[in-house]
C-alpha cells in the first residue's frame, strides 16, 4: 500500500464527517491508500459518526482508552498504518482531492526526501476561504507526507509534548529532517472558536520547554530543498457584490418535499447553501421560499430567507420570475448585487469550486451570463451566473458563456439512490 491518511480527533464530531469525505474522495487508486482515525477518548458522538464509514474500504478507527494527546495518538496511527508514506490530517480540517496524487508522486520522484509539505488555506467555521498560507514560512503539523520507515526509525513524535510536537520532531532530528515543499495549497486549515487560540498558555509552555531543550547533532537548520510548482489558478478578488439565490418552494410533483429530502444525512438544500457559503467570491446567500420548514432549515445553515409570494409558489411558475422577485427584494432591503447566481437546491453535488469556476469564466471572457453544462455540453439547471442587468432579460443573453460542471439533478427517489450509491459527500 502506498499511503496512509492518519486523522487524530478529540471531540470533533461537528467536523470529522467533512474531513473523512475529503479523505475518501482522493483522486488516487482506492486500493493504494487507507484512512485511519485515532480517537483520543472523545466524549461526544464521534464514534457514532465513525461507524457510518465502517464499510468503506481500507478504513479503520482506533479509540484510545484515555486521553493521551495528539503526539501519542499520532504515534498510535503511525504504528498501525500500512502505507509506505503517511500524512496527518486534523479532524476539524479537510483536504483537496488531488493531495495524495501529487504528494506521493513527488516523494516517489525524490527518494532522498524525508518528507514533503504542501501549502494550506485558512478557512472559517463554514469552510469559507480566508487566507492562503505557505508551509515554508508558516509551518503547521499537518499536511506533511512522510516516509513511514524513516520516521519510525528515528523515533516518531515525543509523546511528552501535547503541543508543538512537530517543532520538537524537527529540532530533535535536525539534519535528518530533510523537508521539501510543494507550493500548492492542498490542505484546508479550519479556524473556529475551539482552535483559534490553540490553547495559548499550553502552547507557550511547550515553546519554552522546546527552547531550553538541547539535542545532540542539533544544527536546527536542516538543509532544505525547494521545488517550484505551478500554483493553482489565481484566487484574485473581484470588484463585485456577489449573491446567490436558491429557489426552493415546498411543493414538488415527483419526489415529495424534494428540496429538503434527506441525502447524505442532510436535507437536500443544505448542500447548495454550504457550496455558496464556501465560495471565495460570494458575499450573501438567499433562499426564496414560501414554506415554513424550508425557511427554518435555510436560516439554520446561515442563509437569508426571501418571502416568496403565493403567485410565485405554484408549480408552473418560471424560475427566472422567482429570481427577479428575489433580486428586487435584495436590492431594496439589503445591498444591490452586481452578480447574481441562481443555484438549484436539488443539485446536491454542487460545490464551491463549481461556483467559483463559473464566476472566473464570466469575468475572464467578459460574458453577461454563464450557465453550467455537462461534459457533453448539454445544459443543466444547476448554476446560472448573471450580471445584474441580465437577470431581467426575458431570454438568455446573446453574450452567453458556458462552463462544465458535471452535476446530477434530483427529481425522483431513484436519483437519490444513484447519488448516494455512487458518490460520497
Amino acid at each position: 500500500m502506498k499511503a496512509s491518511i492518519i486523522i487524530t480527533s478529540y471531540n470533533y464530531s461537528t467536523y470529522i464527517e467533512r474531513c473523512l469525505r475529503s479523505c475518501f474522495s482522493q483522486n488516487f487508486p482506492k486500493e493504494e491508500y487507507e484512512v485511519i482515525v485515532v480517537d483520543d477518548a472523545s466524549t461526544d458522538d464521534t464514534v457514532e459518526i465513525l461507524n457510518k464509514f465502517k464499510f468503506y474500504p481500507n478504513f479503520r478507527y482506533i479509540v484510545n482508552k484515555d486521553n493521551v494527546g495528539v503526539a501519542k495518538s499520532s504515534n498510535v496511527g503511525i504504528s498501525a498504518c500500512l502505507g509506505r508514506y503517511f500524512i496527518r490530517v486534523d479532524a476539524d480540517d479537510y483536504v483537496n482531492s488531488d493531495m495524495l496524487r501529487f504528494m506521493v508522486k513527488y516523494m516517489e520522484a525524490n527518494i532522498n526526501a524525508f518528507c514533503v509539505a504542501c501549502d494550506y488555506i485558512l478557512v472559517d467555521n463554514f469552510g469559507k476561504k480566508l487566507e492562503r498560507k505557505y508551509a515554508e514560512t508558516d509551518p503547521v503539523s499537518c499536511g506533511i507526507l512522510y516516509r513511514t520507515d524513516l520516521i519510525t526509525k528515528y523515533g516518531m513524535y515525543n509523546s511528552d509534548f501535547r503541543h508543538r510536537e512537530e517543532e520538537e520532531l524537527r529540532k530533535r532530528l535536525a539534519d535528518f529532517y530533510d523537508i521539501h515543499y510543494l507550493k500548492i495549497p492542498f490542505y484546508r486549515y479550519r479556524m473556529h472558536d475551539t482552535n483559534k487560540t490553540k490553547q495559548l498558555s499550553a502552547m507557550e509552555r511547550y515553546k519554552k520547554i522546546l527552547e531550553n531543550k538541547v539535542y545532540k547533532n542539533s544544527t536546527i537548520s536542516p538543509d532544505l530543498s525547494y521545488i517550484e510548482i505551478e500554483p493553482e489558478p489565481d484566487e484574485r478578488p473581484i470588484d463585485q457584490h456577489v449573491v446567490v439565490v436558491i429557489p426552493a418552494r415546498g411543493g414538488s410533483k415527483r419526489l415529495k418535499r424534494k428540496n429538503i429530502y434527506p441525502i447524505w444525512n442532510k436535507p437536500m438544500i443544505y448542500w447548495a447553501i454550504m457550496a455558496a457559503k464556501q465560495s471565495k467570491f460570494v458575499h450573501a446567500v438567499y433562499v426564496s421560499t414560501e414554506d415554513s420548514e424550508i425557511k427554518e432549515i435555510a436560516e439554520k445553515y446561515g442563509a437569508v430567507v426571501i418571502e416568496r409570494p403565493d403567485e410565485l409558489s405554484q408549480s408552473r411558475v418560471y424560475k427566472q420570475s422567482v429570481i427577479c422577485h428575489a433580486v428586487h427584494d435584495i436590492s431594496e432591503n439589503y445591498t444591490k448585487p452586481t452578480l447574481v447566481i441562481s443555484l438549484q437546491a436539488n443539485s446536491p453535488q454542487v460545490e464551491a469550486e463549481h461556483i467559483d469556476k463559473g464566476i472566473n469564466h464570466l469575468i475572464k471572457y467578459k460574458k453577461q451570463e454563464v450557465i453550467s453544462v455537462d461534459t457533453n455540453l448539454n445544459q443543466n439547471a444547476a448554476i446560472r451566473i448573471m450580471k445584474y442587468n441580465a437577470v431581467f432579460q426575458k431570454t438568455l443573453s446573446t453574450n452567453l458563456g458556458v462552463f462544465v460542471a458535471e452535476l446530477h439533478d434530483v427529481h425522483k427517489q431513484k436519483d437519490v439512490e444513484y447519488l448516494e450509491n455512487n458518490f460520497n459527500r
